[in-house]
């Protein structure tokens, strides 16, 4: 919660924020295997359940409480997003928070694509980056618009899509990327997010 002060008047002004988790889901098979997810879908592996599950204890430590939920309409986030909230929360499905569409390389193995033995050229199947960042736009600036001040929203998506609006909305044009069940905290005065902070629950969690 921010003020402002103007001149040598006391004239405070509360300025109302809403804060945004943005959460990327457990670990898949596809993960676990090292295969291209994107559009494609893989459940939550034993351990991609455990790590949901320390995240969700995270969020209860810390006293965080959500007033409205968001996710993917892909499997991996949504299941992740209900044990996170213990299957007890409503909330919504956006397809614009759907991971990128990786085109052809879909389902295949991770080596497979080009980036990884030198090729700087992407395959016309492929979702464009910047359409990606556009898409989770949309998705950020529809949740916003269902907030009320003061308000804290959990969003639980990919780990591409949601790295690559971090990276080009927030200061922080150096984060290295979403750990799977790891945590972005942003915060809004309209419609700019503000880089709070990056954790991690399940680094350890085997």
């Amino acid at each position: 919660m921010l003020f402002w002060y103007h001149k040598e008047r006391i004239n405070w002004r509360k300025i109302m924020t809403k804060t945004v988790y943005l959460v990327r889901h457990g670990q898949t098979y596809f993960n676990y295997y090292h295969k291209v997810q994107g559009r494609c879908d893989s459940p939550l592996n034993e351990r991609g359940i455990r790590q949901v599950e320390k995240t969700r204890d995270y969020f209860k430590e810390n006293g965080v409480k959500f007033d409205c939920a968001f996710s993917s309409t892909q499997e991996r986030a949504s299941d992740t997003l209900e044990i996170i909230t213990d299957h007890k929360m409503e909330y919504k499905r956006l397809k614009d928070l759907r991971e990128k569409s990786y085109g052809i390389f879909e389902g295949r193995d991770e080596f497979l694509l080009p980036w990884n033995y030198g090729n700087t050229n992407v395959d016309p199947t492929m979702e464009r980056n910047e359409d990606v960042v556009a898409r989770m736009k949309r998705a950020i600036i529809e949740i916003l618009d269902g907030m009320d001040d003061d308000d804290t929203a959990l969003v639980v998506g990919h780990g591409d899509i949601l790295a690559r609006y971090v990276r080009a909305e927030t200061e922080n044009q150096d984060f290295n990327g979403f750990g799977n069940a790891s945590v972005v905290k942003l915060t809004f005065d309209g419609e700019k997010p503000h880089f709070v902070s990056y954790v991690w629950p399940t680094e350890e969690v085997k």
